[in-house]
């Protein structure tokens, strides 16, 4: 009784003040924490509050925004990651003390042969820096918080005994993040370190979710899993670990008084700066903005091709066919989008040498396809018959006539639907992010994951996003007067007519 009572008074006063400062651990009683789902911190925040409410934010940055917002009264991390937020100037929170617990962290491993190997000379590879001396100082040289100063020169790679892949979420500063177009960090040193050792070449790719790089290394995707990823006797299950890279303390942090709050322009001013200005940050969108056209052109290019391909196929009349087409129709029409992009990347192209662009134009281009293929259909199916009949009797087969005087009505029907679905593909390339392409949307979130902020970098993908649905509406546009005969002038309709 006693214990609760102290607890909400503590959550009075956080809601009066926004503030706990000066309450230890102990007087701390929550009713909603974020954090993320198992190992220690899970386990032992249950057992210390098991009437709170849990939240499971993806990143760090959410964290904050949620406890800035009233949403979570604390939120639970490595003390390293909380060293790195104050030093990267977010000072309106504040850790508690005495820590929950220790948190070792490690290399993932797939659960196979190749894994097992790897996890072996990693291991050895680990014990012997950790005797020179390189570990001691690699943990100095990241830890001592210079954040933004430190880098690293990639070593030179003999790729003698293959590439390896590694898959990291790219926002766990200082173990492994993105500075510029560059992954840096303390684990991205050693494995590249690593890597010149033993021998290999590297690729890294970034995945959305941390949970998506988990499924990415479990299906053998990826080689290794570079995250600062805890220990824990679940994953112990599905994964080969190595020796731990660092082991640090679990932290409950809570809002703390900001002090003198600047004004709205000199705050605008900063975010604006941080989003775009630091670190070149601009050209992270930039580069982003280039993924989302690509795969929207290429998409929507071969997607329309494909549509034409499909509807010509499905006149030929043929049973089978057009069972086939029907079923694998339905097939994509009722599937999410983010699960078929996750089975093509990890199921159907696993084990394929194949980039996470590659697989969402496939995708895209398949659902784009079947999506013009029904335009076609319904298109096709408003022309009056008459004008098919009109056209056999003049002498024309059935294929020449649905190709010039059914097919080009059809068109001029379903184009506003057409134009409205490039639109939609251009904003559904926004969950590509999902199977490790580093699209807009992913740029995004890895800048707000450096600056703790959501205002400004969603706000300018948001105006990126505008910018290219109105680019693509006004190429479209410029297509259906060149199609559309009552938009062309007469110059245009007698061209090449001999009087």
């Amino acid at each position: 009784m006693m214990k609760r009572t102290v607890g909400l008074l503590m959550l009075f006063w956080l809601a009066v003040t926004g503030t706990v400062a000066g309450v230890s651990l102990d007087e701390f009683s929550p009713e909603r924490v974020a954090r993320w789902p198992g190992g220690i911190a899970e386990r032992v925040s249950r057992e210390r509050w098991p009437d709170a409410q849990f939240i499971y934010p993806d990143t760090i940055s959410d964290m904050v925004q949620l406890l800035r917002q009233g949403k979570v009264d604390a939120f639970i991390l490595p003390k390293v990651f909380v060293d790195s937020l104050l030093q990267e100037g977010v000072h309106d929170i504040e850790p508690l003390s005495p820590p929950l617990g220790e948190i070792p962290s490690a290399f993932l491993f797939p659960k196979s042969e190749k894994g097992n190997r790897l996890a072996g000379q990693m291991n050895e590879f680990l014990w012997r820096r950790e005797a020179d001396g390189t570990l001691k100082a690699l943990r100095e040289k990241w830890f001592s918080g210079n954040n933004g100063k430190q880098h690293f020169e990639r070593p030179a790679l003999t790729g003698e005994n293959g590439t390896l892949t590694a898959v990291s979420n790219g926002i766990n500063m200082p173990f492994v993040y993105l500075k510029g177009n560059t992954v840096i960090g303390y684990e991205m040193e050693l494995f590249a370190l690593f890597c010149a050792d033993c021998g290999y070449d590297y690729k890294i790719e970034l995945a959305a979710s941390f949970e998506g790089a988990l499924v990415g290394v479990e299906t053998g995707k990826y080689d290794i899993g570079i995250n600062a990823i805890e220990i824990t006797p679940q994953r112990r299950e599905k994964f080969f670990f190595s020796s731990p890279t660092y082991v640090d303390e679990c932290l409950v942090v809570v809002c703390a008084d900001e002090g003198t709050e600047l004004g709205f322009f000199a705050s605008l001013e900063r975010k604006i700066k941080a989003t775009l200005i630091d670190e070149g940050r601009w050209k992270m969108l930039a580069m982003g903005m280039g993924t989302t056209l690509l795969i929207t052109a290429c998409s929507a290019l071969f997607g329309t091709v494909l549509g034409f391909f499909l509807c010509f196929l499905h006149r030929e009349n043929i049973p089978a066919m057009n069972n086939a087409i029907r079923l694998v129709s339905r097939f994509f029409a009722g599937m999410p989008m983010m699960v078929l992009l996750m089975l093509f990347y990890y199921v159907v192209f696993g084990h394929a040498a194949i980039g996470g662009d590659a697989v969402a134009i496939v995708v895209f281009t398949i659902t784009t396809g079947f999506d013009v293929f029904g335009m076609l259909q319904s298109g096709a199916a408003s022309v009056p018959k008459g004008q098919m009949e009109a056209a056999l009797a003049l002498g024309f087969t059935e294929r020449q006539a649905f190709r010039k005087f059914i097919l080009p009505q059809a068109v001029l029907t379903f184009f506003p639907t057409y134009q409205a679905s490039l639109v939609n593909l251009l904003k559904f390339t926004a969950i590509v992010g999902y199977i490790a392409v580093q699209d807009l949307t992913k740029m995004a979130d890895l800048i707000r994951a450096r600056t703790y902020d959501a205002f400004m970098p969603l706000i300018a993908i948001s105006v990126l996003y505008l910018i290219l649905a109105w680019l693509f509406m006004q190429l479209t546009e410029r297509l259906l007067a060149r199609l559309d005969p009552r938009r062309r002038t007469a110059e245009e309709i007698l061209r090449g007519v001999r009087t």
